[in-house]
């Protein structure tokens, strides 16, 4: 390592004792940036671990805020320190900076003459200096006032870039700013093409622009993960975009603050089998995202239909090649709903559709759920406390809840009733609704499935609570698990006597409501003379009772229960049990998932410790993500670590913050699939959407567009100059000419009114709000002196503005204020201050 300092052209001198050194730092960009500011872009190529070794730089090119003193002897520099003070006046000589020696002189006999050698050459350089600097400084003016014109109107430029980019990110639902803009009104429109620049509107393609903006998203998203490091992988069901069947893919994460984040990363297409789908969407997370699959940790899948089985298949081939990643339930779904609601039957699959069909169109009439209050009043009023059960088992989105084939079957005969009622009275689109429900509600095959249904997915539903991360439940875990699969394997053994009971729950179910007992529609054809009983029983309750326990086997895997154990790390959990934590429920965590194996035990020790000697006035985290909240969580590394584990894992209840970004993600790509048809669907249209809660710089969206494409600057300031020449007026014009210029001149000084109260005062600093008010006096002083004679501007008259004038300005500036505060309060909580009155 040298002693000297390795800026250009420092005064540093070794004797120096009271400047310190300090060593270039390891990080690369941060290494990259020291470089240039010190101006040795020699040294560029050298690896940071070799600038860290032989380089320093002196205290005298650092901030005093950059520099710690520990002592009067030591001092260390802030983590994010960077040198900024230079002397940019002297000559740069970096060869010469970067060979310096301290070496002795091997001759000292003659010092008086190499001292006068010296003072002969600086003088010599500061003369020549000084002519250079006098010649040059004429020109060096000259070109600082063109650059500065330049650096002006290249600035107008990139703004009226950045309006329209804002504008196309809008119009996709995309909120910049808070900026409330009319996503129904297409670029072009009235409104357009006084808001937005012609050349932009003209040359610049907005598929560039939202595939510039998914980029921008992509890297944003790339270092979230980054920081998160372990992640989820969740596919949700087949749609429709781009004019091909795709699976929407999204990863969920733990963000540094211990805020579960979810993202929509990509479509997979559906033309391909399993094994291809697995490669694919390996590629996709390494080579396109940057992700390991040694760092997921859960997978989650909703997918029906056809694609139940090819499903099935690839998450089994991702299971086997990553022991390390667990199979979850698909939010919102009940772990019993989303087992049945994935068996690959088409006849299940065709009653669980059904069934949230119904919810649906509850939800979408509320004078259909009036009238269906009234008739559960009707149906089961003689039995105590039916009616409150069943409206409160009918509440908002019952149709994923555990008990929601019950529900199903307690509102149908209530709801066939509606139905008959209510069809003549509704809406065509509701009417038409009802009348394609009605015949699938009154069939057999739909009531004695529900029946079925209701009765072997309570075996399971107990585990639920489990896979929320429940901390009163999970702590039975493995005992509950075994109780589940005995539930089953007893139904299994006494399946006749079991079914028989079904069966005929089933048939007075359907004579009550008049449905005739028969074979479903498709197995009508079978002339062996098998019994109605024994039919549905090898066809609808065995099928259903071995898909549950093979199911319930394949989630609650050992790496599961592992997983969930952790939950004894929650402080209420930690409260019931005396605040000790059982070695054995985290002694067997994977070494992968700790950020410092060496002193788990230790760090143990001191979390219950910690949590022992709490206040008892203090309410304690029930939750993984009220503990990963906690201020001192950092203090914790390998708690922390198992603890964002645990919240990764897909089926772990999210704690969305404030603003419940966290659910909102999947309800914004829901609601870009209702409202745009199937042939307009793009997925990069949908990819922006959906991630709208990302936040990037548009600026740097400017500059990446720029860079590729830089003809467009030209052409904005080509405009923009074309727009401030004044027009010529010959001086022989008749009368007619001079009113058709006035006139052309009056519409420009409304429209550009217009434009600036339709920006709305963005930026909001004081010279916007001054141009709007020149802008809003100019058009209303001239709409009222439109119809004066110009004698009185010859003479020289002054003239004063009116109370009309005045009027009219304040009614301007009234509304863009206005507008202006809704923006900035509309999106955000605010109080209300009432104060006294006044007389106006």
């Amino acid at each position: 390592m040298t002693d000297c300092c390795a800026a250009a052209n420092c005064d540093y001198q070794q004797g120096e004792n009271s400047t310190p050194l300090f060593s270039f730092p390891l990080d690369p960009e941060r290494c990259k940036q020291w470089l240039n500011n010190c101006c040795r872009q020699d040294l560029a190529s050298e690896p940071p671990e070799q600038l860290h070794t032989l380089y320093r730089l002196c205290a005298k090119h650092f901030e005093p805020s950059m520099i710690s003193h520990q002592s009067t002897s030591s001092c260390v520099l802030r983590e994010d320190a960077v040198p900024t003070i230079f002397d940019s006046t002297m000559p740069v000589n970096n060869q010469s900076a970067c060979n310096r020696k301290r070496a002795r002189d091997p001759s000292e006999e003659e010092p008086t003459s190499v001292k006068k050698t010296k003072e002969n050459t600086t003088a010599e350089v500061s003369e020549e200096t000084r002519e250079v600097s006098g010649e040059n400084s004429a020109t060096l003016e000259l070109q600082k006032d063109n650059q500065t014109q330049e650096d002006v109107a290249s600035s107008k430029a990139k703004e009226t870039l950045k309006v329209y980019f804002k504008e196309i990110l809008a119009l996709t639902g995309f909120s910049i700013n808070g900026a409330n803009i009319n996503t129904d009104e297409p670029i072009g429109g009235a409104r357009g093409q006084q808001a937005l620049n012609r050349i932009c509107v003209e040359k610049i393609d907005k598929k560039e622009v939202l595939q510039f903006s998914e980029d921008l998203m992509r890297q944003e998203i790339q270092n979230s993960l980054r920081l998160a490091r372990f992640f989820s992988i969740l596919l949700q069901d087949v749609t429709s975009i781009e004019g091909k069947e795709q699976i929407p893919v999204f990863i969920r994460s733990v963000t540094v603050d211990g805020f579960p984040q979810k993202h929509l990363i990509g479509f997979l297409p559906c033309d391909m089998d399993a094994e291809n789908l697995f490669y694919m969407l390996l590629s996709e997370l390494r080579n396109k995202w940057g992700l390991r699959m040694e760092h997921c940790r859960g997978l989650t899948y909703l997918v029906t239909g056809s694609m139940c089985q090819k499903m099935r298949d690839l998450t089994c081939r991702i299971l086997q090649e990553f022991p390390q990643v667990v199979l979850s339930p698909s939010d919102p779904y009940a772990f019993n709903i989303w087992i049945i609601r994935c068996m690959p039957v088409p006849s299940i699959q065709n009653v669980a559709d059904t069934v949230e069909e119904v919810a649906s169109l509850l939800r979408r009439a509320p004078e259909l759920w009036k009238r269906l209050e009234g008739k559960i009043q009707m149906t089961y009023g003689h039995l105590k406390g039916e009616v409150d059960r069943i409206k409160a088992a009918v509440s908002e989105n019952w149709e994923y809840g555990t008990d929601a084939f019950q529900t199903m079957l307690d509102i149908l005969e209530p709801f066939l009733n509606c139905i008959n009622e209510m069809i003549s009275k509704v809406d065509e689109d509701t009417a038409e609704q009802m009348a394609k429900l009605k015949p699938v509600l009154k069939n057999f095959n739909f009531i004695i499935t529900l029946v079925v249904l209701k009765n072997t997915l309570c075996c399971v539903s107990i585990l639920n609570s489990s896979l929320r991360g429940i901390i009163s439940i999970s702590s039975t875990l493995q005992y509950t698990i075994s109780n589940a699969l005995k539930l089953v394997s007893k139904y299994q053994q006494e399946l006749a006597i079991f079914h028989r009971k079904w069966f005929s729950d089933a048939v007075g179910r359907a004579k009550k409501l008049g449905v005739e007992v028969t074979k479903p529609e498709m197995d009508q054809g079978d002339t062996t003379e098998t019994p109605l009983e024994d039919f549905y029983r090898e066809t609808l309750s065995r099928p259903i009772l071995q898909y549950l326990v093979a199911e319930v086997k394949r989630v609650f895997s050992t790496e599961m229960v592992r997983i969930l154990r952790w939950l004894s790390l929650v402080p209420s959990y930690m409260a019931d049990h005396n605040f000790s934590i059982r070695r054995d429920k985290v002694a067997d965590a994977n070494l992968n998932n700790l950020a410092r194996p060496d002193t788990f035990y230790e760090e143990l020790g001191c979390w219950e410790v910690k949590w022992r000697h709490a206040s008892k006035r203090r309410i304690l985290p029930t939750t993984v993500f009220a503990t990963l909240k906690i201020p001192d969580i950092g203090f914790y590394p390998n708690v922390q670590s198992l603890l964002r584990v645990l919240g990764t894992v897909p089926c772990v209840n999210a704690e969305a913050d404030v603003y419940g970004q966290y659910h909102m993600v999947l309800e914004r790509c829901h609601s870009y699939l209702r409202a745009t048809p199937e042939d307009q669907r793009q997925c990069s249209m949908a990819y922006v959407y959906v991630n709208q809660d990302v936040h990037f710089n548009v600026e740097q969206m400017v500059e990446s567009y720029v860079q590729k494409h830089p003809d467009i600057l030209q052409l904005l300031q080509i405009d923009d100059d074309t727009k401030e020449k004044p027009p010529q007026v010959a001086s022989h014009g008749n009368h007619a000419e001079k009113d058709t210029e006035e006139e052309l001149q009056l519409i420009n000084l409304e429209m550009d009114a217009e434009r600036l109260v339709e920006m709305k005062c963005a930026e909001t600093d004081r010279e916007a709000l001054k141009s709007a008010l020149q802008a809003a006096v100019t058009a209303a002083y001239s709409s009222q002196s439109r119809q004066r004679s110009d004698a009185s501007a010859q003479d020289g008259e002054v003239e004063y503005v009116t109370k009309s004038e005045m009027k009219e300005v304040l009614t301007v500036c009234e509304n863009a204020v206005r507008e202006g505060i809704l923006t900035e309060v509309g999106n955000s909580f605010f109080s209300l201050f009432i104060d006294c009155g006044s007389r106006l």
